[in-house]
Order: structure tokens, then C-alpha cells, then sequence
């Protein structure tokens, strides 16, 4: 009985974080609250309360939720096998600003809570320290393999995308407009910290 309950809770939980992503997909964070999320999973808002203590509570597991689906995402694609570099650009950018499912400017969003939060800033800078270590020695990986050039700085290079993909999703966010044109703009603009050459000269 207690492992069924403990699963029955795992599953609630699980179910509660969805909607509140959702939510802040279709409308953004500022929308979320107990009532909006306790009316999309159909139950009251005291119920809750007994998975989560507050709204911030809630609101911090979905962001931790969303950055590990986001970098999850990302780390996979990553190790695909038999996928040449500029092949992974296209699929991490598809990730990062597909048109029915932005995550970008989502995680986004969430920022202004991390910062707000020391403890929560410190839990979440943890974790992306990780994936950038993770994504820097994929990346060195490519330069052994001669994809991108030994002149790479790989690490600074892997910062350098990073504010440029929060970047663009703070351009996307302020203008509204069609998610496309900053999946074009990254891919470009990835290509050129990586200093990989033309299609036409890559022969």
C-alpha cells in the first residue's frame, strides 16, 4: 500500500507540473496560479496543497521541470551517432524555437524568478554548469574529429551560444513574432562561432 501511494503521488505530482507548463505555454508565467493550475487538472486548490506549499513552490518544480526536459532534449541530441555537426545545430535549434513548442523563450520567462531566488539561482546554476561541461566535451569530441576547428575556444564557445539562444528569446518574447526567424538567425549565428565553413567550400 505505501508503494502504491508513493506512486499515486509521484504520478499527481507529475500531473499538476504538466498543467502548470501548459499554462505558462499558452499564456505565460504570470498566469500561472493555484487557481488556473487546480482548474486545468480538475481538482480543488486546497488539493494542492498537499503536493505543493505555495504557488512559488509549484512554480520552481515546473521551471527545474522545463530546464530538464530543455537541456535533456539538447544533451540527447548531442550523442546521436552518425549525425554531422551542422545536422545537430538544425535539430538543437528545432528544439529551442519550433513553432508549436518554444522552449526558449519559456525558460525565459522563468528567469526573472531564478534571479529572484538565491537559493533557486544557485540550484539552477548547478545544473546548467553541468550541462555546459556536458556540451563542451560533446563539442570536443567534434573538434578531435576534425568538424570544427582546433582554434575553438570550445568552452567559451558553448557561452557564447548560450547567451545568444536567451538572447534571441528575449528579442522573440518583446516582438511576438514568428519563432522561425530566430531559429534562422541562431542557426547562422552558431555556425559562425563555430567557424564552420559554407556548404560549398566544405567538400
Amino acid at each position: 500500500m505505501p508503494r502504491i501511494n508513493a506512486e499515486y503521488h509521484r504520478d499527481a505530482k507529475r500531473k499538476i507540473i504538466t498543467a502548470t507548463l501548459d499554462i505558462a505555454r499558452e499564456s505565460g508565467w504570470s498566469t500561472v496560479t493555484l487557481e488556473a493550475v487546480a482548474r486545468r487538472v480538475g481538482v480543488t486548490k486546497a488539493a494542492l496543497y498537499t503536493y505543493f506549499e505555495n504557488s512559488s513552490s509549484l512554480t520552481e518544480e515546473a521551471t527545474f521541470e522545463l530546464i530538464r526536459k530543455l537541456w535533456g532534449r539538447i544533451l540527447a541530441d548531442t550523442e546521436k551517432e552518425n549525425v554531422g555537426i551542422r545536422e545537430s545545430i538544425e535539430h538543437i535549434a528545432e528544439i529551442l524555437y519550433s513553432r508549436g513548442d518554444p522552449i526558449a523563450p519559456l525558460f525565459l520567462q522563468a528567469l526573472s524568478a531564478i534571479i529572484r531566488d538565491k537559493q533557486f539561482r544557485e540550484q539552477v546554476y548547478r545544473q546548467y554548469d553541468e550541462v555546459l561541461l556536458a556540451l563542451s566535451r560533446k563539442l570536443l569530441e567534434r573538434q578531435r574529429s576534425g568538424e570544427i576547428s582546433t582554434m575553438i575556444d570550445v568552452y567559451g564557445a558553448i557561452r557564447a551560444i548560450n547567451g545568444l539562444t536567451l538572447g534571441l528569446a528575449f528579442i522573440y518574447i518583446l516582438s511576438e513574432e514568428d519563432p522561425q526567424e530566430a531559429r534562422v538567425i541562431w542557426i547562422d549565428s552558431v555556425e559562425c562561432i563555430l567557424q564552420l565553413k559554407p556548404y560549398q567550400d566544405s567538400d
